[in-house]
Formats: C-alpha cells, structure tokens, sequence
C-alpha cells in the first residue's frame, strides 16, 4: 500500500529561473557598493595633503590657457617663492592653477619643507573632465626639478 504525501510537505530542488535571479541580485548589489565606493573615493585628495603641516603660502598664480608646462615653470614667480631664504627656513607652499586644452582647471600644489631638501607636488586634476580626475602625489629632488619633472617620483 502506498501512502500519498501531502504535496505541501514535498521539497522541490529551486528551479534555474530562481537561481538565476538570486545571483543576478547578488552581482548587482555588489556591483553598486563598488560604484558607490568609487564615486565617494574618487576626488578626494590623498590623506598626506589634507594632514599637512601648514606652511606659508606664496602668492597663488593662475597660468594662461596654452602656456606650456615647462614655460609655467620657467616664468614662475612660485619657483622664486620656494627658493627663498625665507622657504629654506620656514617652508612654504604654491598654488598654481592653470587650465587644460579644455579649460578644467587643474590645481598644483609645490610643498617645500623647512631645512631644504625636496619638493613635495600635489596636483589635483578632479575637475579635468577628460583627464584622470584624480590626485596625483610626487616628491621632486629639488626646485629645479620642477622644471622638467625628471628628478621627480611618485610619492
């Protein structure tokens, strides 16, 4: 004799439909966590910039559209301000900001620490629309590396 069995109490194996959904939720879901971390990382400046010693400042110059890289360099009046006996001593800090083919400024940071040495660089390209749109950290030999950036190197 056989018995029936209630037909609420029989396990079913999950059909390939409802797997499929599941994983499909699983990859979406951590694929917006990742969007979202990204979108909240992204254009913030690195944590050596916002935990600086605080330096004076030279005077803040905005370069003209077109003007080369090493022509912003060559006729800095920052790069004077960096060499001085008075940044040798105390330190100091310049702010160039100077705008892309486009127009998105891009704003550098030149850091010189008390006592000579290097050059710490921060430039900050999050505005650039059609570059990076990221920090970038570099330390430079010297003020005259900044010229052409040889004697620099990621930080």
């Amino acid at each position: 004799m056989e018995t029936e069995v209630p037909e609420a109490s029989v396990r079913r194996p999950p059909s390939l439909g409802s797997v499929l959904v599941v994983a499909l939720m699983l990859f979406a879901g951590s694929a917006l966590a990742w969007v979202i971390w990204q979108l909240t990382a992204s254009g913030r400046p690195p944590q050596a910039f916002t935990d600086r010693e605080p330096y004076p400042q030279c005077p803040p110059v905005t370069v003209a559209q077109g003007q080369a890289r090493q022509e912003q360099a060559a006729a800095a009046p920052w790069e004077a301000c960096l060499s001085s006996v008075d940044a040798q001593r105390d330190g100091a800090e310049a702010r160039v900001t100077s705008p892309t083919t486009e127009g998105d400024p891009i704003t550098t940071y030149y850091r010189r620490a008390p006592g000579g040495g290097g050059v710490e660089v921060f430039i900050d390209a999050t505005a650039d629309s059609f570059g990076s749109g990221e920090w970038e950290h570099l330390r430079c030999a010297d003020v005259a590396a900044l010229r052409t950036f040889e004697s620099c190197w990621t930080a």
